[in-house]
């Protein structure tokens, strides 16, 4: 297993209301996605045009949030995933409206959010956040 750094940024929305977001290339699409240890899995915004692969599995997976249920999940395959100048291959995301989310990071720092890193990934990474040094560092198997 190797062991890479990412640095993150930690962001304000409000005072005492803090994300942390990373920048994160899909394909040829360079955006910030937040990282979301309570978001069970990882998610692209369905608005976001990049190149994807549909999973078959997706039947039956419904998702909810705080504000309440979101409904069926789609579920696709991103062949490439970079982070951090470290490329990840065949990464399993959900599709999902992040309207809500852009509306918010729209109005408060003129920043649009493409996704979320969630905690299936960052369980699968062993992923630390180290706020002091801002850097979130993960461990990948060479063969990702």
């Amino acid at each position: 297993m190797e062991e890479i750094q990412v640095p993150v940024e930690l962001v304000e929305l409000d005072e005492n209301s803090f994300h942390i977001i990373v920048t994160v290339v899909v394909g040829c699409i360079e955006g910030d996605f937040i990282v979301d240890t309570g978001a069970s899995i990882t998610v692209i915004d369905q608005y976001t045009p990049f190149s994807h692969e549909p999973l078959e599995d997706t039947l039956g997976i419904n998702s909810g949030g705080i504000g309440g249920e979101i409904g069926e999940v789609k579920l696709v395959n991103l062949p490439t995933f970079h982070l951090g100048g470290y490329t990840l291959e065949n990464v399993r995301v959900a599709l999902l409206d992040l309207q809500y989310v852009n509306t918010l990071y729209n109005n408060q720092l003129r920043r649009r959010i493409v996704g979320l890193l969630g905690c299936d990934f960052l369980t699968r990474h062993n992923a630390v956040i180290d706020y002091e040094n801002q850097r979130l560092t993960l461990k990948v198997s060479s063969r990702e």
